[in-house]
């Protein structure tokens, strides 16, 4: 088994962070130099008849014309508090048509045997690809315990938009960084080859600009890959699915602690969560 982490620029005009991790934890490679979805699938080997889950941060199922979808406004409900909304998805952005690159993406996949699945049969030989998203991912994955039970904080801000100093940023990327590495103590732990170690370990305050998206985009690939063999190792239990298959979902990681603000939420079927 494979598992594959896809940061999806919603053009190919940009480039995308990609990792790929082995049966036993181990980032073996990571990229965000790729922009094409026909380099995507090379540098992943998604033509090779090996298993794997994959986990795209894009939006793959996208009926509504306008506004945004139900699973965005469940996401901004759940997670604006905690600063991990998305952006709206419709057809009125070429990218989510049928001709547009991530609908081509999913076709490729498709065809090369893979099935879209909003849960992950527990350790089990697949095809599976899934949507993700990092951010409300990483607040629920990452609580922050005290005496009374847990709290989970804000998403980190190391993506530089207006208003934010690069100080700041470079701070949050270090986080980040750091939070990946802290996944080598979990159950489904990880690891990274020598040569992903060495692209991650660098001083990140010397870049800005779209040198810094680069190292921006390659840990979301590396987190999105992770989510691929977290949900693997873990199950279906560890699954929780915002949003309805027929007009778009999301699948998050459920918080590993007890006595958790988004249990209830959890436990709500995704038509209610819709509205459908």
């Amino acid at each position: 088994m494979r598992f594959i982490g896809v940061d999806l620029a919603w053009s190919e005009e940009n480039p995308s962070g990609v990792a790929v991790i082995n049966s036993q934890g181990v980032v073996r490679k990571a990229s965000a130099s790729l922009r094409t979805n026909d380099e995507i699938c090379q540098f992943a080997g998604l033509g090779a008849s090996e298993e794997a889950v994959i986990t795209i941060d894009a939006p793959l199922i996208v009926r509504n014309s306008t506004g945004s979808r139900p699973v965005e406004q469940q996401l901004t409900q759940t997670f604006w508090p905690y600063d991990a909304a998305p952006y709206p998805a419709n057809l009125s952005k070429s990218a989510f048509r049928e001709n547009g690159r991530i609908q081509r993406l999913v076709r490729d996949l498709k065809e090369h045997g893979f099935i879209n699945r909003p849960t992950i049969p527990k350790q089990q030989e697949q095809q599976s690809f899934l949507e993700v998203f990092p951010s409300p991912a990483q607040v629920v994955l990452f609580p922050a315990g005290n005496r009374l039970g847990h709290l989970h904080g804000r998403a980190l801000r190391y993506k530089h938009k207006r208003g934010r100093e690069w100080l700041e940023v470079h701070s949050e990327w270090e986080i980040y960084r750091a939070r990946l590495r802290s996944l080598g103590s979990r159950e489904s732990a990880l690891t990274f080859s020598t040569e992903v170690a060495k692209q991650i370990g660098i001083d990140i305050t010397e870049y800005e600009g779209t040198r810094y998206k680069h190292f921006d985009d390659l840990l979301d690939g590396i987190f999105c890959a992770y989510l691929a063999y977290y949900f693997w190792h873990q199950g279906e239990d560890a699954c929780w699915v915002i949003g309805d298959e027929s007009v778009g979902c999301v699948t998050l990681p459920r918080c590993p602690l007890g006595n958790c603000p988004f249990a209830e939420q959890d436990k709500v079927p995704c038509a209610l969560l819709t509205g459908r």
